[in-house]
């Protein structure tokens, strides 16, 4: 793996540039509002907690009240960060919850039967993020002159590639790093799209003390938020996830030795699923084309 080494003076390009976030409020979307503040960003912040108030009277910062998980109120901030400053250059996904501690459990309702799973993880978590890039997509490419200069970074965790006893938080996780994959050729010559990946880092879902008491490290959200700018400001990074852990930071998804080159090197020596499906979409696409000329 590629280790890098992030300081704040590799991200001061991002002066002048427009930022949304999501989960903004506490944490590493706190964390990441606080350094783009910092550096002379203009930020577009939703989160269904407040901002404090010293932040709420920042000229170059716009805040709303939002549920990543209904879509009118998703839009909403988009349409009112884009009017506020007429563009939106970089969206940081970044809302979500802890697992749900009965997530599959034999739960019963008032009757007696076996209740439905609580989907509320999930849907914030990766239903969330769905929302969010789509709105991200679209806002971007308003007025963008080089594709480069915009990008999606989406909150992944060290939880999407190895087990994690939490099911629903996991495999919530699991579906960002499959929309990392399942997005990165789409939007190769468009936008740029990359994921961060943290290990254990204090927020209001990581309780430090406690994580600490049983023999892990605990970074600062601080030190995340250097990787979701640098994901922002590096027009070169498209298609990565960048690990962050005890305050060291390392290229896990395309370097040497990351996931999709080991994953590579276990399967059978052929045509890969991702070659196929590329030409397969391309196919398709050119036989929708010749019908719409013929009228078929």
């Amino acid at each position: 793996m590629a280790e890098l080494h992030i300081t704040v003076d590799d991200l001061t390009s991002i002066k002048g540039r427009t930022v949304l976030i999501t989960g903004c409020s506490s944490g590493i979307g706190n964390a990441t509002l606080q350094l783009c503040h910092q550096l002379g960003a203009n930020i577009i912040a939703g989160d269904l907690i407040p901002l404090s108030e010293d932040l709420l009277n920042t000229p170059n910062l716009l805040f709303a009240k939002t549920d990543v998980t209904d879509w009118h109120s998703i839009r909403a901030l988009f349409i009112a960060g884009h009017q506020r400053f007429g563009q939106i250059d970089h969206v940081f996904a970044n809302a979500g919850i802890k697992p749900t501690r009965v997530f599959l459990d034999a739960t019963l309702d008032a009757d007696g039967l076996l209740a439905p799973p609580d989907l509320a993880t999930i849907n914030v978590n990766f239903l969330g993020v769905i929302n969010t890039v789509r709105l991200a997509m679209y806002y971007l490419r308003q007025g963008s002159v080089d594709p480069k200069s915009h990008s999606i970074v989406l909150s992944a965790s060290a939880s999407a590639f190895q087990n994690f006893p939490a099911p629903d938080y996991c495999t919530a996780k699991h579906g960002v790093v499959g929309l990392l994959h399942g997005l990165t050729g789409e939007l190769e010559s468009t936008l740029r799209i990359n994921a961060i990946a943290p290990s254990w880092t204090a927020s209001g879902i990581v309780i430090r003390e406690v994580v600490e008491m049983l023999g892990a490290e605990v970074q600062d959200p601080e030190v995340v938020a250097r990787s979701v700018l640098k994901l922002f400001v590096d027009v070169d990074r498209h298609g990565e996830m960048l690990y962050s852990w005890n305050g060291r930071f390392f290229e896990i998804n395309k370097a040497p030795g990351g996931l999709l080159d080991s994953a590579a090197r276990l399967l059978p020596d052929t045509v890969s699923e991702d070659e196929i499906m590329t030409k397969l979409v391309g196919v398709v696409a050119a036989v929708e084309g010749e019908q719409a000329v013929n009228g078929s």
